[in-house]
C-alpha cells in the first residue's frame, strides 16, 4: 500500500485532467480559434445579462405587489385593531336624551312618515 500524500500537493480526481479541461482552459492556437472563443464568451454574456435582467424585472413586480398587500395589511389592521369609531358602522336611530338635554343623533335624522 502507498501514502496518500499529504500537505500542499495533495491532489484529487478533480485534478485530473481531461480532454474537456484542456480544450476549455488552452490557449487559441490561431485567430480564428481566438474569434470563435470571443464569440461564444460575448453570448454567454448577453445571455446572463438577459437573465439578470429578468430577475430584475420579476424582483420590482414582486416588491410593488408586496408593497400593496402591506398597504392592504395596514388600513384591515388599522380597522380591526384601531380606534372604536373606525371600526363602528354608523347607528341610523336616535338615542334618548336625557331630561334637559336635546337627543344625540349620530346620523342625519330620516323624515317622519306621511299620514294621507
Amino acid at each position: 500500500m502507498t501514502e496518500p500524500r499529504t500537505g500542499p500537493f495533495k491532489r484529487g480526481m478533480r485534478d485530473v485532467a481531461t480532454i474537456q479541461s484542456r480544450l476549455t482552459h488552452a490557449r487559441p492556437n490561431n485567430r480564428t480559434q481566438a474569434v470563435g472563443r470571443y464569440a461564444r464568451l460575448e453570448n454567454e454574456r448577453m445571455r446572463l445579462q438577459r437573465e439578470l435582467d429578468n430577475w430584475t424585472m420579476r424582483k420590482l413586480e414582486a416588491e410593488r405587489a408586496l408593497a400593496r398587500i402591506d398597504a392592504e395589511i395596514a388600513a384591515m389592521r388599522d380597522l380591526l385593531l384601531g380606534t372604536p369609531d373606525a371600526a363602528r358602522t354608523p347607528a341610523r336611530r336616535r338615542r334618548a336624551a336625557p331630561k334637559g338635554q336635546e337627543a344625540l343623533v349620530s346620523a342625519p335624522a330620516l323624515p317622519e312618515p306621511l299620514d294621507y
